[in-house]
């Protein structure tokens, strides 16, 4: 599951990072923190997933998520922001974005969240053995 990190922090572009490094099946492929040069890689080498900010440097990620949407919609833009007020979470999730977490509470979830989607892939795939298929799916339906 190739996945990019678009944040204007460079702690939490690290933080996420190991997280994703942890997760079978999941390679980092870039790291940004503004708008203009994240575009550029998604569009030369889409990846699976981007883990995106609101609040980047020089501009917003609410414009990499709207280009994301159109050129490229089986990418998946999972926002991960401070600004987790109603009107932000509304406005990303009708621009297009998979999924919307608060940077101060969502930890575990974008976690779990990655987790879930990494297996699915390589379900997806055939990249596990049947037991490990059975225990994704025992474990998915725990909850």
């Amino acid at each position: 599951m190739l996945t990019l990190i678009v944040d204007d922090s460079a702690l939490v572009r690290r933080m996420l990072r190991e997280i994703l490094v942890q997760i079978e099946g999941t390679e980092v492929v870039g790291e940004f923190e503004s708008p203009a040069p994240a575009i550029e890689s998604i569009r030369s080498r889409p990846p699976d997933i981007v883990l995106l900010d609101i609040q980047l440097a020089n501009g917003s990620g609410l414009e990499v998520l709207r280009i994301v949407r159109m050129e490229h919609p089986s990418v998946k833009v999972m926002v991960f922001t401070n600004f987790a007020e109603s009107v932000y979470r509304k406005r990303c999730l009708e621009a297009g974005a998979y999924a919307f977490y608060d940077k101060k509470s969502d930890l575990q979830v974008l976690r779990q969240s990655l987790h879930g989607l990494a297996s699915a892939a390589r379900v997806e795939s055939g990249d596990v053995d049947e037991n490990q298929q059975r225990s994704w799916s025992e474990t998915r339906n725990m909850g």
